[in-house]
């Protein structure tokens, strides 16, 4: 199979690297960038003293762990059903169910969660355990200051679970 020369189709091209042209183009891109930077060197900066003034986060955003208790009495919402740790892809989550004892109830349920754990150095924080959870027992705060010197000190127990945190982070308002 052999191309004809008629069949050829000649593709215009722009001028030849170099030369005038490409200098003229090269100063125009210069310049522009020179103008954004000209823009901001006048701007103030922006300095957020970390640990008086706080960043707002997102409403959406996925902090620390919270497992809750019924407002009305003092029964954990947690049924030790294990749904969290099933959908949780780090598996980061390992939950220990015992039976209730009719006399001294722990949750609503037959069942309660005896052992309830989650390691956060292993937690990617989707926010599939909130989802899980049919009776909305776990859910993802909007605290993010967990950090920590050692690992084992990472591995939030049902009894720092269920506390509240010391401190709030603000919410991000609508407009910033």
């Amino acid at each position: 199979m052999s191309i004809r020369p008629e069949e050829i189709k000649v593709v215009p091209r722009g001028p030849e690297p170099g030369g005038w042209g490409g200098a003229y183009r090269a100063f125009g891109e210069t310049l522009r960038g020179l103008r954004t930077t000209m823009a901001r060197v006048f701007d103030t900066p922006v300095t957020i003293q970390y640990p008086e003034e706080k960043t707002p986060v997102y409403p959406r955003f996925r902090g620390r762990h919270k497992l809750h208790k019924f407002e009305d009495s003092d029964l954990e919402k947690c049924v030790g059903c294990s749904l969290c740790a099933a959908a949780c892809p780090a598996e980061c989550i390992r939950v220990v169910a015992a039976e209730n004892i009719p006399g001294e109830r722990v949750s609503a349920g037959e069942r309660y969660a005896a052992v309830y754990e989650i390691n956060l150095s292993r937690c990617i924080f989707c926010g599939y355990c909130e989802m899980a959870c049919p009776f909305d027992a776990i859910t993802m705060g909007h605290d993010y200051e967990m950090a920590d010197y050692n690992r084992g000190d990472l591995i939030f127990t049902k009894e720092m679970l269920l506390a509240e945190p010391i401190e709030r982070t603000p919410l991000r308002g609508e407009g910033e």
